[in-house]
Formats: C-alpha cells, sequence, structure tokens
C-alpha cells in the first residue's frame, strides 16, 4: 500500500490490506470481492474506496454499496439519497449549484456545474434516465465541468414537481411514464434557451448528451433545435428515419452491444445519415448491457467499457466545442 494512504479513525490490520492488494493484483480475487473484503477489514465504505483509488484499482466517480449478506438485495435509494450522494462528489474545480428558469408557465429545476474560473465555457445538456436526476447524472455534469464545460442536468419531472418529490425510484419512473414528448421537448429547448442566456456561456458551443430515456431525447432534440453544436446519445431509441433530415449538428452515438432493441435500426440510421450528408458516426462497446455508464446499476455497469467510452466522448466534444 503507498504510504500517502489516508490517515483514519478506523484502525485496520495494514499488512492484511497488503495482502489483500496483492491478491487482487494477482487476479486471485474479483474486483468485487476485493471491496468487499478490503471493506470489511478497514471498516470504512469511503476508507476502503479511498485506498482503491490510490492504488489505481478505482476511480473517483465509481460507488460502491456495503457488501450484503449471501441473497440479499440491496435497497435502492430515494430519489433524494440519490441526490444527495451526487452532490457530496463534487470535484475541487467545480462549482455547482440548483438552478431555475421557466418554460413556458412551468418553472424548471436543474442542477447546475462549471469549473470556478475560464468563463465563458461551452455548455452541454445532460439529459437525465427514465427515474429523473440521479447521483449519477449529478456525476456526469460535474464531470463535464472538470473538463472546462458548463454543464445543465434540467430535472425533465419539474413540471410534475420535480424528482425529489417522489417516495422511490420505482414511483419517479412512472412520472417520467406520465410526461408527454411536446412538453418535454419544449422544456428541453427552454433549457438550451436558458444557457443562451446566461453570460458565462459561449451561445455557438451548447450541445446536448443523454442516457437511455435521455439518450432518445438527445437525438430527438437534434432535430428540434438548430441551436446545438453536437449530440451524443448514449443508448437511446433514434428518431424516425423522416426525421433525420432537420438534423443539423454533428451526432456522435454510444451503444451497448446486448442492447438489442436500441439496436435493431443503428444501420438504417447510419444509411440514412449518411445519404442525407450528415455528420454522424456510432461506437457499439462489446460485452456490455443497457445502460453499462452508470455505475450505481449493479449488473449492468462496465467500468473497462464506461472509461473507454468517456474518452471517446470527451475527445468528440472536445473537438465539436474547439
Amino acid at each position: 500500500m503507498s504510504a500517502s494512504a489516508p490517515k483514519s479513525a478506523f484502525s485496520f490490520d495494514r499488512r492484511a490490506v497488503d495482502a489483500l492488494v496483492a491478491r487482487h493484483r494477482s487476479g486471485e480475487i474479483s474486483r468485487r470481492e476485493f471491496f468487499q473484503k478490503l471493506a470489511f477489514l478497514t471498516g470504512s465504505l469511503l476508507l476502503a474506496q479511498q485506498l482503491m483509488i490510490e492504488e489505481g484499482l478505482a476511480f473517483p466517480w465509481e460507488a460502491y454499496e456495503w457488501p450484503l449478506q449471501q441473497g440479499q438485495a440491496p435497497p435502492p435509494p430515494s430519489p433524494k439519497e440519490s441526490i444527495a450522494a451526487g452532490e457530496k462528489r463534487l470535484p475541487e474545480s467545480v462549482q455547482a449549484e440548483w438552478v431555475k428558469y421557466k418554460s413556458g408557465e412551468i418553472e424548471m429545476g436543474g442542477y447546475l456545474a462549471r469549473p470556478k474560473s475560464g468563463a465563458p465555457f461551452a455548455a452541454i445538456l445532460v439529459i437525465h434516465e427514465n427515474r429523473g436526476l440521479t447521483e449519477f447524472v449529478l456525476d456526469i455534469a460535474q464531470r463535464w465541468a472538470s473538463e472546462g464545460l458548463l454543464a445543465l442536468a434540467p430535472d425533465c419531472l419539474s413540471r410534475l414537481g420535480g424528482t425529489a418529490k417522489y417516495d422511490s425510484m420505482q414511483a419517479a419512473g412512472e412520472g417520467i411514464r406520465q410526461l408527454q414528448r411536446p412538453d418535454t421537448t419544449a422544456d428541453l429547448l427552454a433549457s438550451i434557451a436558458y444557457l443562451k442566456s446566461r453570460s458565462d456561456v459561449r451561445k455557438n458551443k451548447i450541445g446536448v448528451t443523454g442516457f437511455c430515456w435521455g439518450g432518445g431525447y438527445t437525438f430527438h432534440l437534434a432535430t428540434e433545435s438548430s441551436d446545438l453544436a453536437f449530440a451524443m446519445p448514449f443508448y437511446g431509441i433514434s428518431p424516425a428515419l423522416d426525421a433525420l433530415p432537420r438534423v443539423s449538428c454533428p451526432v456522435f452515438g454510444i451503444y451497448a452491444e446486448s442492447d438489442t432493441r436500441i439496436n435493431a435500426n443503428l444501420d438504417e440510421v447510419e444509411a440514412k445519415m449518411k445519404e442525407l450528408g450528415k455528420n454522424y458516426a456510432r461506437k457499439v462497446f462489446p460485452g456490455t448491457q443497457h445502460a453499462f455508464m452508470n455505475f450505481t446499476a449493479p449488473g449492468r455497469y462496465n467500468p473497462d467499457a464506461a472509461r473507454a467510452a468517456w474518452a471517446d466522448a470527451v475527445a468528440f466534444v472536445k473537438k465539436s466545442t474547439s
């Protein structure tokens, strides 16, 4: 274990920790088993994660739950708990706030993260999954701010009272299903208008990204707005082919190999975009499932693919905003 390991009120056997690290590095135990044993050995989830980060075995944005007894299912956090966890992740170089703005008569709420200096910034709209604003979405906004962008994650449940009002993720998902496409489209267009109104935003360098439900709206928004510098959907449903002529910005789609429903028409979409002379590219990550970017999705999160996809995403956005 490195000499820079954190000081802690918890006491643990350093030799046992070093031996555990060696077992994991040799491939004797899996990453999951390693974290479980390390968490029990140190008595602290946070300390276990910090030790993993210092050893180069984890990244700050990855989240872990306390190991459960065999047969137990982890209780999902409530939306409020998930949002609170996301707020705590704030990197040192980033500042964040909750903002409000109008979409017609509706008051929209959103989480805004930006670098502490360097304005004006290119901006990115981050559209959440089908559970509303969550820890994962706040973390993505913070990551984009770490890359030098101003990121706005709108709460698309605002017109129903906001994500935090729901008692469970399931209830938030039911709220998402009540939303109507024209209303949500209007709210997202209002979010772009809000970004354009800010003095710290480069108005010709605003893009959009989203995941799952938000991935579908990301590509859809590229057919509805001429104010976008780029669109980057993550495993979202593509627009109908007859809507593609309206795309006016570069599009880079990121998809999961096992996501057969979402991927069903990707070849047709690519062929049509090529026929129309649109700037379009897609990448399908092997060995992945839907939501493989989401570190809070047990059984779906793929850390290696998530890191590779993030590198590709950053490269695309940097090119689109340079």
